[in-house]
C-alpha cells in the first residue's frame, strides 16, 4: 500500500501509433494499490479527490518506458567497436562475461545496471544474464533491490564459445529452473526468462530442454534471431535440417506468446508467417544495428504481418540506456522520418503488449498500475510557442527527434516514487 496522491502536470500517453492522448494542464490521481484511478484535464478533477497530497511538475509524464532487450553484464562494453557481430563477441563481450564468476563483479555491474536504468527513465525491463547461476541471482536480488518492473534470465550456451562461458546442457537446465522457482513471480515486479543465447551456441537438446521449462512455469521466453548474415548463415550449417533460422526455434518449441527474439532483421515473409502463427514479439534494437551494421529492420513487413514490436536499447552493442535515444535511431535506422508517434509507441504501450503487459502498464487508462516517467522538456519552440500550446503531434516530436536535449527526472513505478526529483 501507499499513500493516494494527486499528480499535476502535462501528460502524453500513447494509444496506438496514429493516436496520443495530450493534456497540458493534466491531473492523475494514483490510489493506494498504486493504480490510475482518475486522469484527464486538471479542470475536471473531481472534487472528492482535492484532499488528497498532491505533487506538482512542469515536465511531461509519459507511460513508464519500457526496455524489451537489454544485457546487464554488458554495461561496460558500450562504444566497443566491433566490425560485425560475431567478431565483437569474441573480442570483447565473452570476454567480459567470462568476469562473472566473480561475485564483487556481479554485485557491482547489476547495482549500476538498474540504477541508470531508472536515471534513463525505464521501468521495466527484459534483461539477460550471463551463463553464471550465482551471477544472475545476484542480479535478481538487485533488481528486487531497485523497486523496477524486471524480467530478467541466465544465459544458456553450450557450445560454439570459449570453454569459460559454456556448461553441459543438463547443469544449465537444472540452474535455470533452480532460478525459476526461487525467481518467478516472486514479487508482482520480478518475472524469469528462459535465455538461450541465440541458435548457434546452443545444442538442439539444450533447445528443447529450455522450451520445455518455459512450458511448465510459465516463463518468458528471451534469443536472438536473424541479426547478421553471418549469424544466419552458421546457423543454417549447424541445423541443417531447419527450413530457416525461424524453423530451429519451431522445431525446438521455443515459439510461444511469451517469446521475444531479438532484431529478426534478416528473415522474409515464411518467418513472419511462423512468428505471426505462434503470436511472438520482437525486440527491434536500433541503436545497436546501427552500431553493428547489422543492417535495416523491416519495419513494414513485421507490421504487415501482424507482429508486436517491442524497442530494445541492447546495452551492450547499443550504445545508451536511453530509450529516448532509442526511439530517435528507430527513424535513422529506417533511412527516413518515421512519424513521431510510432517509436513512442514502442516504448511504451507497444513494448508493455509485445511482453503481455499491456493490461498492467503502457499508457495512462484508469485501473492501469502509476508506471510513469518524468521528461524534462525544452522551454522554447518555433514561433514562440510555450509547452501548453503545442499539439500531441509537436511534442511526440520534441521527444522523439530532440532526444539530446531530454533527460529523464523521476520515475514512479505502481505509484512508488524510486529515485529523487531532477535537479534545477
Amino acid at each position: 500500500m501507499i499513500p493516494p496522491f494527486r499528480l499535476h502536470a502535462p501528460f502524453l500517453s500513447p494509444q496506438d501509433t496514429e493516436q496520443i492522448s495530450w493534456y497540458p494542464r493534466g491531473a492523475m490521481v494514483v490510489n493506494e494499490h498504486g493504480r490510475i484511478a482518475w486522469h484527464g484535464d486538471a479542470e475536471n478533477l473531481p472534487g472528492e479527490f482535492l484532499p488528497l497530497p498532491s505533487v506538482h511538475s512542469e515536465n511531461i509524464m509519459l507511460p513508464g518506458l519500457v526496455d524489451a532487450h537489454v544485457h546487464y553484464p554488458q554495461l561496460d562494453c558500450r562504444g566497443q567497436y566491433g566490425n560485425s557481430l560475431l567478431e565483437w563477441l569474441d573480442r570483447s563481450i565473452y570476454p567480459e562475461e567470462a568476469r562473472f564468476t566473480q561475485a564483487g563483479i556481479a554485485r557491482d555491474t547489476a547495482r549500476r545496471f538498474f540504477s541508470a536504468l531508472l536515471s534513463a527513465g525505464t521501468t521495466t525491463a527484459m534483461v539477460y544474464g550471463t551463463i553464471h547461476e550465482a551471477a544472475t541471482d545476484i542480479a535478481f536480488e538487485e533488481a528486487e533491490r531497485s523497486g523496477m518492473r524486471i524480467i530478467l534470465g541466465k544465459m544458456l550456451m553450450d557450445r560454439e564459445a570459449p570453454a569459460a562461458l559454456l556448461e553441459p546442457a543438463d547443469e544449465g537446465l537444472a540452474a535455470t529452473e533452480r532460478l525459476i522457482r526461487k525467481w518467478h513471480k516472486k514479487t508482482h515486479r520480478l518475472f524469469y526468462a528462459v535465455s538461450p543465447r541465440f541458435a548457434i551456441s546452443c545444442s538442439p537438446s539444450l533447445l528443447q530442454g529450455a522450451a520445455a521449462l518455459a512450458t511448465r512455469y510459465d516463463t518468458y521466453v528471451q534469443t536472438h534471431c536473424n541479426e547478421s548474415i553471418e549469424e544466419v548463415a552458421r546457423v543454417m550449417i549447424l541445423f541443417p535440417e531447419a527450413t530457416h533460422y525461424t524453423d530451429v526455434y519451431a522445431r525446438s518449441g521455443l515459439l510461444t506468446s511469451r517469446t521475444v527474439l531479438g532484431h529478426n532483421i534478416h528473415c522474409d515473409d515464411a518467418q513472419l508467417r511462423q512468428l505471426r502463427s505462434h503470436d511472438c514479439a520482437v525486440a527491434h534494437c536500433p541503436d545497436a544495428n546501427l552500431f553493428l551494421g547489422s543492417g535495416r529492420f523491416p519495419l513494414e513487413a513485421h507490421q504487415q504481418h501482424g507482429l508486436r514490436i517491442a524497442l530494445g536499447s541492447d546495452v551492450g552493442a547499443g550504445t545508451t540506456l536511453s530509450m529516448f535515444h532509442v526511439m530517435h535511431s528507430m527513424s535513422h535506422v529506417q533511412g527516413r522520418s518515421l512519424d513521431p508517434r510510432i517509436p513512442l509507441y514502442h516504448a511504451t504501450l507497444g513494448a508493455a503488449t509485445a511482453l503481455g503487459l499491456q493490461e498492467e502498464i503502457g499508457s495512462f487508462r484508469i485501473g492501469k498500475q502509476a508506471d510513469i516517467t518524468e521528461t524534462c522538456v525544452p522551454r522554447h519552440y518555433c514561433h514562440g510557442r510555450t509547452l501548453e500550446h503545442l499539439s500531441a503531434l509537436d511534442v511526440a516530436s520534441t521527444i522523439v527527434y530532440r532526444s539530446a536535449d531530454l533527460r529523464a527526472g523521476r520515475v514512479w513505478i505502481s505509484g512508488e516514487q524510486l529515485n529523487p526529483p531532477p535537479s534545477t
